[in-house]
């Protein structure tokens, strides 16, 4: 059909000059025109749909890949399971540091967190079935050392709480087949007490017992809001 308006083109371009078709002609240059514009037309939007539809495509595609399978109702029953885990571990670990500081002070605090907060996500850990992590961009324990996946949710994290976005919790299925949940944890106002700025919140006695346990400390100079590292909580295979 389009090579037969470029056709009827020609021969109209030809016979132009002869003033008996004159008028005939004008016609039926003028109808296959507007039919070569409509051809064209249709060409483009098809060409526009098909474009359209290769990109929901590949988003269907890439989505499942990060998955690497996984369904939405996997992802959402794995961050229910990884978030009731972090609680429950918070908890614990919160009500064994106020019973220190309770006793001792915020000093004694310190020292009882250095000394069992590593043995109790290990412990916490064989009762879950889990690896149990508590990790940040700006730690404070070595071994609490973030991985690349954990960086690239730390970061993703920052981004949406700058924007002034409520950060959620997220999964993900690792290339060896574990799931990983990841929880945000926020700054309280109670947490400036060890992690709020030096002279200020945090005072500067209090530091000095800090850098005594852990000398390459990074975990200061927060404000209340804001993201102070996540929960990474593993789900084995």
């Amino acid at each position: 059909m389009f090579l037969s308006s470029i056709h009827n083109l020609m021969i109209g371009i030809v016979l132009l000059s002869n003033s008996k078709f004159k008028i005939m002609i004008k016609k039926l240059l003028f109808i296959n025109i507007i039919l070569f514009t409509l051809i064209f037309m249709h060409a483009c939007k098809n060409d526009k749909q098909q474009s359209k539809e290769a990109k929901e495509t590949t988003k269907k595609e890439v989505k499942a890949e990060d998955n690497k399978g996984l369904s939405d109702d996997a992802i959402a029953d794995y961050i229910q399971k990884g978030v009731k885990i972090a609680k429950a571990s918070g908890k614990t670990l919160k009500g064994k540091l106020i019973a220190a500081v309770d006793k001792g002070g915020l000093q004694n605090g310190i020292n009882t967190c250095n000394k069992i907060a590593q043995k109790l996500m290990d412990s916490l850990s064989t009762k879950y079935n889990t690896k149990i992590k508590r990790t940040s961009l700006k730690i404070r324990n070595p071994k609490d050392q973030p991985s690349q996946d954990e960086i690239d949710v730390l970061v993703q994290f920052e981004k949406e709480v700058k924007a002034g976005k409520k950060v959620k919790p997220t999964a993900k299925k690792l290339d060896g087949g574990e799931v990983k949940v990841y929880i945000p944890i926020m700054i309280e106002k109670v947490c400036l007490n060890c992690h709020g700025k030096i002279g200020q919140e945090l005072k500067a006695s209090t530091y000095e017992v800090i850098k005594k346990y852990y000398p390459n400390d990074e975990a200061i100079d927060y404000s209340e809001g804001d993201l102070r590292g996540i929960w990474s909580i593993t789900f084995k295979k």
